[in-house]
């Protein structure tokens, strides 16, 4: 399960998979094209290392201040660009190497069929983002392709289905980084694709509640002690994990697994 608690200044981009969001405030611009958000969320996971044995499972919290911000360019009346750049920062309550920061430059590009609030929207975006994660093993870089279809229906509600496609690429895949048990240390090259739905309710001019569900079909990095054969037999690649600490004479180890 997890908990996603955001406090939005502006607007957010993109949102979280199940959260209330409390309190907006427009940020003043001498241009309207241009926009500023910064956001705190507060998180809550009960399977942070995405462990599959319950000695492998941590729960851990973290806290997220993100600033993004960009400008809107308004081709035509139903067509738009938007260019985007950001910097986050999370914190975590326990684990430490999980400690991240990261930047993201990109662009969406979008178009509205009609005019109007109720207006139906087809979107297409390509975000790059740099993770530098306190555990090096961790440090990689993501391109996102994402295409969204969204509508309002009324004034309450609103709803989004769409597809995204990511390439990511580990940044320290060096001998000094592999493990004992494997050469294959790559454990972020790999590219992966989703679909999802979901909907928005607004409570008040202040407050929105949101849900989404996502199918993927990629992989996730789990962490484990070593040796853990079924994990290694199934694993696309694996490295030293040193974001978690294992017990004394035991070695954590990260594995790429298809899910």
């Amino acid at each position: 399960m997890k908990i996603d608690t955001g406090l939005r200044i502006c607007r957010r981009l993109g949102g979280a998979t199940f959260g209330m969001l409390l309190g907006a405030l427009l940020v003043p611009s001498a241009n309207a094209n241009n926009f500023l958000d910064l956001t705190l969320g507060l998180h809550s996971d009960d399977n942070i290392t995405r462990g599959f044995l319950d000695s492998d499972i941590y729960k851990d919290q973290s806290a997220e201040l993100a600033l993004s911000g960009g400008r809107l360019f308004q081709l035509t009346p139903a067509n738009s660009v938007t260019v985007i750049g950001g910097v986050t920062a999370t914190r975590f309550a326990e684990l430490s190497g999980l400690h991240s920061n990261s930047l993201s430059l990109g662009g969406t590009y979008q178009h509205k069929f009609g005019l109007g609030a109720y207006a139906p929207v087809l979107a297409g975006g390509l975000i790059w983002t740099h993770h530098d994660i306190h555990s090096q093993t961790r440090d990689r870089e993501v391109a996102e392709l994402e295409i969204t279809y969204g509508k309002r229906i009324s004034a309450s509600w609103s709803l989004i289905a769409g597809a995204t496609f990511e390439a990511g690429k580990g940044i320290h895949d060096a001998q000094r980084h592999a493990s004992i048990y494997s050469t294959r240390n790559d454990i972020y090259d790999f590219n992966q694709g989703s679909l999802f739905a979901g909907a928005d309710y607004t409570l008040s001019n202040y407050a929105m509640v949101s849900a989404s569900y996502t199918v993927g079909d990629g992989y996730i990095v789990s962490s484990a002690l070593a040796p853990n054969p079924g994990l290694g037999n199934i694993s696309r690649a694996l490295t030293s994990d040193h974001a978690v600490r294992p017990p004394v004479g035991r070695k954590q180890v990260a594995y790429t697994l298809p899910a």
